[in-house]
This record gives structure tokens, sequence and C-alpha cells, in this order.
């Protein structure tokens, strides 16, 4: 599998605020507000801004993908308490991921 190029995370989101160089996108929203992705480690090459811009677009279909792949494992696996590896407790990590998406 190839490895992701851009920049590691976590990421941040900010409304109406400002990172002194830090920023991944800029853009209006809702009443000329605007929503701010950062990183204290925002990248200083065009690849790597490249990798951050596919991921970005990429998103929507990753969280529809991620989602569909949490049920089918959840639906096919049991809760194993003892094994923090299992594929069950991968799913439910998973599952924080996705409600950081969807801003949960």
């Amino acid at each position: 599998m190839e490895e992701f190029k851009g920049t590691k995370g976590p990421w941040l989101t900010d409304r109406n605020n400002v990172h002194a160089g830090r920023i991944a996108t800029l853009h209006h929203c809702i009443n000329n507000d605007w929503v701010e992705i950062w990183s204290t480690d925002w990248p200083d090459t065009e690849e790597k801004q490249e990798a951050n811009s596919m991921l970005i677009a990429a998103a929507p279909e990753l969280l529809e993908a991620l989602q569909e792949m949490v049920a089918i494992v959840k639906k096919n696996s049991y809760p194993c308490p003892d094994k923090p590896n299992s594929n069950y407790a991968r799913a439910e990590a998973a599952e924080s991921v996705i409600a950081k998406a969807l801003g949960k």
C-alpha cells in the first residue's frame, strides 16, 4: 500500500480564525464566514500540499467507504475486550474517526 505523502494528522478546524501560515484551505461559507483546516506541522513543499488537496477532495468517498466497512466488520465480528487489536476493536476506533468527520 502506498504511503500518504501529505501532512500527518491530526488536522484541526476553526471558524474565522487565522493560524499564521499553517492553513490548509480557507473558503467562504454561510454568512461569509470561513473555515480553516490547519495543522501545527503544515507542509512547506508543493508535493505535500498536492497530497493534502487530493486527500481533502477524496474525503467524502473515503468516509462513505469507511462507514460501509465498519458496518460489515461489526456485523461479522464480536467484541473481544481482551483483544485490543481485534477487527471489532479496530471498527470501533474507526467509528470515533467517523464521528470526528461528522462533527460529533
